[in-house]
């Protein structure tokens, strides 16, 4: 059961840090702890939104 609350933490803090970068809200990064809802996001970061800030 812990190594389930480390994954899905796993998978949480980096969308958490990243999604506002693409003006998504970080509310959004919930949903990363279900793998396909992960894989969406990871499509619409890569293909559908702009990176509005951030360094280069």
């Amino acid at each position: 059961m812990i190594w389930l609350v480390l994954l899905s933490v796993a998978f949480v803090v980096p969308f958490w840090k990243l999604l506002p970068d693409y003006g998504i809200a970080k509310a959004w990064a919930i949903t990363a702890i279900f793998p396909i809802c992960a894989l969406v996001l990871l499509y619409i970061m890569a293909f559908g939104a702009k990176r509005e800030g951030g360094q280069a």
